[in-house]
């Protein structure tokens, strides 16, 4: 079940987050009072469970809607993504998605949001992408046909991709999951890893699963080869 924050009265959300090919786009509600809107995105993005506290350098995208844009406005926003991390925020713009491919594509599907723990046992199952603004404990499953981000400590089983997209990505802040399966690949991870978890995502290259720093995940489509790990 989606929770709301207690800046966002029940069945109205202030602040969407969703994956576009370039990082994430946060949506901000353009007919409510922008100090509403402000806490809002101050209580998703928390210090405990935002993957931007890693100290890796981000980009995320924000959409203000129809709101009149004004320099205390991005001020204040930027102000918050920055007391999380060292986050580079950028205006959102329709260039920003990929080209449609043919005039009858669907539009994408909304993600699904959910703020909490998913302890062990609990499955989330979804027809797109899957964002957790938490821990997911072992034992934990995590289906989704598009992304999955994690905004806390992945260490359940996640399977992107469900629907057999090859292209679609796991992420989390702190990366130790039991079990990664993308489209019909699947890895477990070493029982041991050599280095500390941290801010990461795997993706599919060919069949096989890399693993590389979330500061490459803006340019993933071309990415120089290098610092990666397969599991």
């Amino acid at each position: 079940m989606l929770t709301n924050t207690a800046f966002e009265p029940a069945g109205q959300e202030y602040v969407t987050i969703k994956g576009i090919k370039n990082g994430l786009v946060f949506k901000l509600a353009d007919d409510v009072q922008f100090d509403a809107v402000l806490g809002a995105l101050t209580a998703k993005l928390g210090n405990g469970s935002s993957p931007f506290s890693s100290g890796a350098k981000v980009t995320v995208y924000v959409d203000y809607g129809s709101r009149e844009l004004t320099p205390e406005i991005q001020d204040a926003v930027e102000k918050v993504f920055l007391a999380v991390g060292e986050i580079q925020v950028k205006l959102y713009q329709e260039s920003e998605e990929e080209e449609p491919q043919a005039s009858h594509k669907l539009l994408p599907k909304p993600p699904y949001v959910y703020k909490g723990t998913i302890r062990s046992g609990q499955l989330i199952e979804h027809d797109g992408d899957v964002v957790i603004i938490g821990n997911v404990n072992p034992g934990a499953h995590i289906v989704a046909s598009g992304d999955i981000y994690v905004f806390g400590r992945l260490r359940g089983y996640v399977h992107a991709g469900a629907s057999g997209n090859v292209r679609a990505i796991v992420a989390a802040a702190y990366f130790e999951p039991m079990q990664v399966r993308i489209a019909t690949v699947i890895r477990r991870s070493p029982e041991a890893y050599s280095h500390p978890a941290e801010m990461e995502f795997a993706h599919l290259e060919g069949d096989q699963m890399a693993v590389e720093k979330m500061s490459l995940l803006q340019n993933f489509q071309n990415l120089l080869m290098t610092d990666k790990a397969v599991i």
